[in-house]
């Protein structure tokens, strides 16, 4: 730091020139002991607090070891579940292999099914073309019973005049020609 007899060396950097720093304060009028002081308290300070690359280097070297050990013990927790997760995964398989045969009895069910099911759709099938037929059947009739009513209304309302005999519309015919 400041050379003189008193001087005290430390391991940390200088991290100002304390020796001028010393000068700057003579030549603000401080005394030579005062500015010696100063300069070195502060040269002091600065250096206690100051971090440097072997500290980080020290500081990265204690994280990476105690990230190792961390994974160490995830590595060995996780290899400790793996037979646990095994022995999960075997169970799970046993109950579906014997669910399977299971599955494989109702799907048989349900194909036995199938024939019953077509034979009633058939049944439906045939019983929905009779009730079509009878309700065409039922709804000409109706139709022609309308037809029917309707006619009668008609002729009841309107009764129909008594026709000539043809002779008589044939005289009359040769009559109106003749007279043209």
């Amino acid at each position: 730091m400041i050379g003189s007899t008193n001087a005290v060396t430390t391991m940390y950097p200088t991290v100002i020139d304390t020796l001028r720093f010393r000068d700057r304060l003579k030549a603000a009028g401080f005394d030579d002991p005062l500015a010696e002081g100063m300069a070195r308290a502060l040269g002091d300070e600065l250096a206690d607090n100051m971090l440097t690359k072997r500290d980080l280097g020290d500081a990265v070297k204690s994280l990476r070891l105690a990230l190792e050990a961390m994974d160490a013990k995830f590595e060995a927790w996780f290899e400790g579940l793996e037979p646990r997760f095994d022995a999960i995964d075997a169970k799970f398989e046993a109950r579906f292999e014997g669910l399977e045969p299971r599955f494989d009895a109702i799907d048989a069910k349900f194909e036995a099914l199938e024939p019953r099911f077509d034979a009633i759709d058939a049944k439906l099938e045939s019983q929905h073309r009779e009730f079509s037929t009878r309700f065409n059947v039922l709804f000409g009739t109706m139709a022609l019973g309308f037809t029917l009513l309707v006619g009668l209304v008609g002729y009841s309302l309107y009764p129909p005049r008594p026709a000539e005999p043809a002779a008589s519309v044939i005289e009359r015919h040769t009559a109106e020609v003749r007279s043209q």
